[in-house]
């Protein structure tokens, strides 16, 4: 999805400097529509090594950078 390789690539200097273990949560209230949606119908979304998916309980978007050593 070309709006999520966006976001992720407008984010990424903010994405990579995650840690291992760390996840930033994102209200999707305050996210694109059709981003949210898309994360909902699919478990994640990669890029560049950077991981985004959705959960419904708190209903957020998490991302996480899978290129931690």
């Amino acid at each position: 999805m070309i709006k999520l390789k966006l976001f992720i690539e407008d984010n990424f200097d903010r994405f990579s400097d995650l840690d291992e273990s760390e996840v930033l949560e994102l209200d999707a209230h305050y996210m694109d529509d059709d981003i949210v949606n898309y994360l909902k119908d699919n478990d994640r979304f990669e890029h560049n090594g950077i991981c985004v998916y959705y959960v419904k309980g708190p209903d957020e978007v998490h991302v996480e950078n899978l290129n931690v050593d």
